[in-house]
């Protein structure tokens, strides 16, 4: 269930303590308005009222939570805390993802899946047409992501290397079951010579080069905070029409702690972890999406 604290500050404990003066297990505090998937715990002494875990196995008492009527993802505890209203939950997946659960993973909550197309020019994923039919036989809304190699090793040029990696990736489309949510561009391949400017107009070349259908559900890039700070100039104004697939796991997921890149006021999609397991299913890529406009 989805909770939230009512009261002005509250404890996180380790467990259920003896009685509410004993502060020996108290690890925290959490703030009015704090949101987070619960569930309810056995409490012997009835005089402590309700008690409720987290994902992280933080303990809360009820009298200072209220519960919220909004999305819960059932038989899943791997989520962050401050879900966002109306969150959906997702996966992206390739072909090092082996004999996935797909009934776990659509009891678990799942409503969509990003799979990888292709990686760079003339390496199309293997997998990628019987992942995207298995998603669509579960009824999970799908998308596509390219894995990019920013240079100009395919023609010479910075534009007509974008241009073959992205016509690459519309030949990959082109064999594929229609996109349900907007195409990817992944961003994560440091071993490029390009400058940071440069690096701006091979994202342009690339975005400009993939024409309809393929860019009708829009696009998105996906990388991390750090990446594209580095990679892009400060002035480079993707953000202003390109919707962001943020990268960031931490200990402990907050979806109120997820810091933008330059360029970007916020995420549409947070991938939050990468060793997520659901069902048989190990090392799943875990995304929260929280822009409705992209369903």
């Amino acid at each position: 269930m989805l909770l939230q604290v009512s009261v002005k500050k509250l404890n996180r404990r380790s467990g259920v303590p003896a009685n509410l003066s004993d502060k020996t297990n108290i690890i925290g505090t959490v703030q009015q308005g704090f949101r987070f998937e619960g569930e309810e715990v056995s409490v012997t002494n009835s005089a402590l009222g309700k008690w409720y875990k987290d994902s992280a196995g933080s303990f809360y008492w009820g009298g200072g939570l209220i519960i919220l009527a909004g999305k819960v993802i059932s038989n899943f505890r791997d989520l962050p805390v401050n879900l966002p209203s109306n969150f959906k939950f997702g996966i992206d997946i390739s072909h090092h993802n082996d004999k996935l659960d797909w009934q776990a993973i659509k009891n678990a909550g799942c409503e969509f899946v990003y799979i990888k197309t292709s990686d760079g020019v003339n390496t199309p994923d293997i997998k990628a047409l019987i992942n995207a039919q298995n998603a669509l036989r579960n009824n999970f809304k799908i998308g596509y992501y390219h894995f990019c190699h920013a240079d100009m090793k395919s023609g010479g040029t910075i534009q007509k290397d974008a241009e073959a990696e992205a016509n690459d990736y519309m030949t990959r489309m082109n064999n594929l079951p229609p996109a349900d949510l907007p195409l990817v561009l992944d961003l994560e391949d440091d071993n490029t010579p390009l400058t940071s400017n440069q690096y701006k107009d091979w994202v342009e070349f690339f975005i400009a080069a993939i024409k309809p259908p393929f860019n009708q559900k829009g696009i998105m890039i996906y990388s991390r905070t750090e990446f594209l700070n580095r990679r892009l100039p400060t002035g480079h104004g993707l953000g202003k029409n390109i919707k962001l697939w943020i990268s960031r796991y931490p200990t402990h997921p907050d979806a109120n702690n997820v810091p933008s890149p330059i360029g970007w006021d916020d995420w549409s999609i947070w991938q939050y972890k990468d060793t997520g397991i659901i069902g048989t299913s190990g090392h799943l890529d875990l995304n929260i999406m929280k822009d409705s406009s992209l369903f």
